[in-house]
């Protein structure tokens, strides 16, 4: 699923096509594509000064989402990420990115912090305070492979007899 939101043409990248719908929703991809929305709430009146940064970051959405699936992959050992990008909302130097499920009823936020021209994941779920360099450390939980998985099962039942 990685690039799934690789096509540049699909979305608004020119800050002077963006326009406010339904009193708060700038759509930066159409309906027809990939169906996803800013939603401004509270900065509405900021939208003007806000139209760079949501270019910003319908050019830069498909590296954010491929970043939420890999550290999705590294936690969970699942290659599948059965999600799609819903919404997004700006709150002063954080972009939240709203996940809605497509096979279970189900909704979660990730959060990326724009600072230096750069954006670091800091929360994916209910996992929060994310290192910048969770890549590398092995600090996830679900960062096992399958036989150190076998491993901990085996030593779990030796240690129970």
């Amino acid at each position: 699923m990685y690039n799934r939101y690789h096509d540049i043409k699909k979305f608004v990248t020119d800050p002077e096509k963006l326009q406010i719908v339904n009193g708060s929703e700038v759509y930066i991809s159409s309906e027809e594509d990939y169906d996803i929305v800013v939603d401004l709430k509270e900065h509405k009146e900021e939208f003007e000064s806000l139209k760079p940064f949501i270019a910003f970051i319908a050019r830069n959405i498909c590296e954010l989402d491929n970043t939420a699936q890999k550290f999705n992959r590294l936690h969970s050992g699942e290659s599948r990420f059965p999600f799609d990008l819903e919404l997004i909302f700006i709150d002063v130097s954080h972009v939240i990115l709203e996940y809605w499920g497509t096979e279970v009823n189900t909704q979660f936020d990730v959060v990326f912090e724009y600072s230096k021209d750069k954006f670091t994941l800091k929360k994916f779920g209910m996992i929060q305070d994310i290192p910048a360099d969770w890549e590398k450390a092995p600090i996830l939980k679900g960062n096992k492979s399958k036989q150190d998985k076998k491993k901990s099962f085996l030593h779990g039942i030796i240690h129970w007899m």
